[in-house]
Parts: C-alpha cells; structure tokens; sequence
C-alpha cells in the first residue's frame, strides 16, 4: 500500500515537472443534490465538488475533492491517468473523512474527521483504485471496468477483499443538445471471506452478503443551460436503481464551468 502511494505521487510530481511547459493546467466545479458513487449514497446530503487537473498528451494527473453542505461528507483524491485509441487507465487514492455521525441514518458508519491522512496500514481510510476504460469508436457505447487494489477493502483476517466493478453505458443525442445515456453495473469481489463487497453498504445488503449482484440500473439525461451570452452551465438529472442494496435513487447535478 505504501510502496503503491508513493509511487503514485513519484509520478505525480514527475509528470507535472518534465511536461508542465507543453501542458495545459485544468479546473472543473460541480454541484449535486448528493454524492452518489458506484451503487450506494455515500455524500447523504447537497455536495459542491472541484477537480484539477494537469494534461500533456493523453496523461492527466489532478485531484477531486467534495464537500457536503451539511458537513457530513468529505472526500480528496490523487489520481493519475493515461488515455489513448479510446481506452483510459487510471489509477485513483481516494480518501473519505466524512462525520456520519451527524446524520441519524448513517450514524453507524462514524466520525472519520479526524482520520490521519499519512496512516496507510491497518485501518486506513485511504483506498487505491485501479479501472480501465473503452470507448467504442464513433460509438456512445463505453465500458468500464475497476478493482479496489489496496487500502480499506478487506476481509477479516486482513487480505484484500479485491472489489471489482464493471460497468457499460451508451449514450445518444436528442434534440435542442440534450444527451441520454442510460448505464448498468454489476460488482463482484476476486477474494472475499464473507461473500460481501465494497459496494454494499444498507443493513439489508451487509446482512445478504452477496458476492456479486448488480450495482446500478439507470439513465441520465443532461444538457447546457445558457445563463447569458457568454456563460452555460451543464445540467443533469436521472434515476438509478442499485438492485444489490435495494434502493431507488434520484440524482441531479450542476457543472458550474
């Protein structure tokens, strides 16, 4: 684990030293009603999000973070990614930090506030996720795939549980620029003790523990909103069912610039 986040930070570093004259340096914000991530509500209330980014070529190093309004979730990342032909690889340090304590109905889940950021042993609260991606030329039809590689995704006896996601969707163009991509996932586990996943997270899925299931089921439809002359937003909304944790979500979000 330790050997895997310097190493990332090695290229990290590196990459943005060497390219950073021919580059160019990028920067996103985003609202949404919540953080919903690979199946499970993991942001319960309103989030803003920021992502920046340095690119050269087909390499893009950055970081994501989020943070929700009520003060419950909190989220930074590192990620380093190289795409080419249509396929992406990337590999992802997520950190959660979030108090669910101060949400009744994510209370069991703790106070992580005080998480330190440098500890990558047992019990961390780093993860490290590694997904390559296909986009299917002069198609919408992409595929996904990921693998949680290290971090806090194990068993009991302290191996790596190994969570694996896939996920296909295929989007098309409706009239005045709207965009409708419809998606399913199906998660699964290479090495779990207990027949249960990452991505499993109601008291209902833990209690099945299934070692693999469909994650999500749903659509999202999205499209620019001229504020004025010189200024657009991109707006999305849709419905995803996560037919492993028994729930039906709504989703909207916002991507400021």
């Amino acid at each position: 684990m330790r050997k895997i986040l310097l190493t990332l930070v090695t290229l990290l570093c590196t990459s943005v030293f060497f390219a950073q004259d021919k580059g160019e340096f990028d920067f996103t914000a985003s609202l949404h009603n919540q953080w919903y991530w690979r199946g499970y509500a993991v942001g319960p209330d309103p989030i803003i999000a920021a992502q920046a980014s340095f690119k050269y070529k087909g390499l893009e190093v950055g970081t994501w973070n989020g943070y929700g309004l009520a003060g419950i979730w909190k989220d930074v990342d590192t990620y380093i990614s190289y795409s080419n032909s249509g396929f992406t690889i990337s590999l992802w340090d997520i950190f959660n930090y979030s108090d669910y304590t101060a949400s009744p109905g994510y209370a069991g889940y703790g106070n992580h506030t005080q998480a330190n950021y440098f500890h990558l042993g047992e019990g961390t609260r780093h993860f490290l996720d590694l997904s390559v991606g296909y986009a299917v030329p002069k198609t919408g039809l992409s595929f996904f795939l990921a693998t949680i590689v290290g971090g806090r995704d194990r068993n009991s006896d302290g191996s790596q549980t190994y969570s694996s996601y896939f996920k296909t969707s295929y989007n098309f163009s409706l009239e005045n620029n709207v965009t409708v991509t419809p998606y399913v996932s199906y998660g699964f586990a290479l090495n779990s003790d207990n027949g249960g996943t990452f991505w499993q997270w109601t008291d209902k899925a833990v209690a099945d523990a299934k070692d693999s299931g469909f994650n999500e089921i749903g659509i999202n439809i999205s499209k620019p909103i001229k504020i004025t002359d010189t200024y657009s937003v991109k707006a999305s909304a849709g419905a995803v069912a996560s037919p492993i944790n028994h729930t039906m979500t709504g989703l909207l979000g916002v991507t400021l610039f």
